[in-house]
């Protein structure tokens, strides 16, 4: 069994622990702490091919007539 300590932020450091993991958190009534590791479900931001509708001819000639009006050109 280990102890483990925790500092004025109530931050514990888990020598066990991989950086970024989620632990669950249970306090039972007579005063014991239970940390069980969670795998944590990541989706993807933006699946393959979410983006496509943003990304149309008309969208392109906007975007480049206000990129013209922001840019100085040299002289």
């Amino acid at each position: 069994m280990k102890t483990v300590t925790a500092d004025a932020h109530k931050r514990v450091r888990i020598p066990d622990a991989k950086p970024k993991q989620v632990f669950a958190y249970e306090s039972d009534s007579d005063g014991t702490v239970t940390l069980t590791p969670v795998e944590a479900q990541r989706k993807e931001r933006f699946p393959r091919g979410s983006l496509l509708k943003y990304m149309t001819p008309e969208r392109d000639q906007e975007q480049l007539a206000i990129l013209k009006g922001c840019v100085q050109e040299p002289e």
